[in-house]
């Protein structure tokens, strides 16, 4: 068991500062909070943990002012308040920092650090900037930066400094309660320390702190109480002494859930090596090898920033890497997607409209940006064949049932689940080796899902290799013929047939080697 005895932790104390009670939170069709109860300590670091889809952020978003709760009481300093926006929130001494840290990088730290309480005029006119700086160092002394230049730009700062920088700024708005919500997701190790040796000294001055991970030995260096979320509800609370790791995770996980995995998954023998990774390694990374066979989709599966995202992101030449990438045997360079492309790759990015789409360009164009040579009869002046450019655009987007104002439509006016289907039938249009589905179902209706599914079976039954991945576990079972669980950038498991469970993927992903 995880031993606590580290000098510095902030003493129990009388009261709480904050309290959730019997907290629900309803949409339609589903209810997001479940009579949630939760509560902060003055002084102390407390862990919100649970799986993607647990509550965590509703509850967040309830505290912060981003929404209202449908029943349910929320109390600080023993009265019963009314959080009905973002100001009263702050007003109430409430700061949450997001994994980005809520910085503008254009603008130096005194801007972004005293955005909210403002940079003080002088004259009524002119912003006095010495007094302004003079209050951001004593503020950035607070966090332990006391030698960072407040008139620097936030897009100069590191990792670790722009995450204390957040902190500074949330101190600037008298908070007394911050969230930090996946705080060291970009952070090195000794970063990570830094930052928990500045929350425990705040602890000490009183304030108090939810924090909200997927790295459980995180948990246990910095945390006096862990909470513990599933589908909306409490599982509990205790004291992060009487929890070890593998408990921990036990909370996390719960009772094995009834998934099937045959309406989507081969039901032949999967063929020749598609594509063959060795000594995968990068920022993250730490040395993958994996095969992907003609008619298999092969799920890789980790916890955020630990290594499924960024696996997708080197195949792809989206940030550098090294090791091999062959595909059918051949060896290819890639650095770049544009040699992602060429080596016979398509991406189905998570993002689409940042990275999938032209929102300004018609359904025809965007699903023909990766095909515009087969198109085109004179590469100088760009004659282009537009019927059968429109035919076969007609064809694919008919088979993926896309629903629109038509061809010329602006994808900007599609659905998510339709514009996921542009990207996709983008890739069917060039027909690649090795698809890389990268949480192709995110933000999309029920309905959708399913096609994707059955999409991605289509694609591998065809002769590629799928790789996909997902937030949402359920989907690996549904879907995929193996799954690669990967934790801390290490690949730890791989999980075949029966072996394939939510449970099993959670384990893994949470370290726990036995499952």
């Amino acid at each position: 068991m995880t031993k606590h005895n580290e000098p510095g932790r902030a003493p129990a104390r009388p009261g709480p500062l904050l309290e959730v009670r019997d907290a629900v939170k309803d949409y339609p069709g589903t209810r997001a909070l479940d009579h949630m109860d939760f509560s902060l300590q003055a002084g102390e670091v407390h862990a919100l943990l649970g799986e993607n889809g647990a509550g965590k952020s509703t509850l967040i978003k309830a505290l912060a002012g981003a929404l209202q709760l449908t029943s349910g009481t929320i109390v600080i300093d023993g009265a019963e308040e009314d959080i009905r926006n973002p100001q009263r929130s702050q007003a109430l001494g409430v700061s949450v920092v997001h994994q980005h840290g809520n910085l503008v990088p254009e603008l130096s730290v005194t801007e972004n650090v005293l955005m909210v309480q403002g940079l003080g005029r002088r004259a009524g006119l002119l912003v006095s900037w010495s007094t302004a700086h003079r209050r951001t160092r004593e503020l950035l002394e607070r966090v332990g930066l006391p030698h960072l230049d407040p008139r620097r730009e936030v897009s100069t700062l590191g990792a670790h400094e722009s995450a204390m920088v957040a902190v500074a700024k949330a101190l600037a708005s008298n908070a007394r309660m911050i969230v930090l919500d996946e705080p060291t997701t970009s952070l090195q190790p000794g970063e990570v320390d830094t930052l928990f040796a500045q929350m425990r000294r705040l602890a000490e001055e009183g304030i108090g702190f939810i924090f909200v991970t997927h790295r459980l030995n995180e948990v246990f260096k910095v945390c006096d109480r862990i909470t513990v979320m599933r589908d909306g509800a409490l599982v509990g609370t205790w004291d992060a002494p009487e929890l070890d790791h593998d408990s921990l995770v036990d909370h996390l996980v719960g009772a094995e859930k009834d998934i099937a995995h045959d309406a989507f998954t081969a039901t032949a023998e999967p063929g020749e090596v598609v594509l063959e990774v060795r000594g995968l390694r990068g920022d993250v990374l730490r040395g993958i090898d994996f095969v992907a066979r003609a008619g298999e989709v092969v799920g890789v599966a980790s916890l955020p920033g630990e290594g499924a995202g960024e696996v997708v992101e080197s195949l792809y030449g989206m940030c550098k890497a090294r090791g091999e990438v062959l595909i059918r045997g051949e060896d290819k360079r890639i650095r770049t997607p544009r040699q992602a492309v060429s080596a016979g790759m398509a991406l189905v990015p998570r993002d689409r409209l940042g990275q999938g789409l032209v929102p300004d360009l018609s359904i025809r164009e965007n699903a023909t940006l990766a095909s515009t040579k087969s198109y085109t009869t004179d590469p100088v002046l760009r004659l282009m064949r537009k019927g059968r450019e429109r035919r076969e655009v007609a064809e694919v987007m008919s088979r993926l049932s896309l629903k629109s104002g038509g061809l010329e439509a602006e994808v900007r006016t599609l659905s998510g689940g339709n514009q996921q289907k542009v990207v996709i039938g983008r890739w069917l249009l060039r027909q690649a080796d090795v698809y890389l589905l990268d949480s192709p179902t995110a933000a999309v209706d029920v309905h959708t899902k399913a096609e994707i599914y059955g999409l991605a079976r289509s694609l591998a039954d065809n002769g590629a290799a799928v790789i996909f991945t997902s937030t949402e576990l359920e989907e690996f079972v549904r879907v995929c013929d193996r799954v690669l669980v990967l934790h801390d950038g290490e690949l730890v498991g791989e999980l075949v047939g029966e072996a394939n469970t939510v449970n099993s993927i959670m384990r893994l992903s949470f370290g726990r080697k036995s499952v």
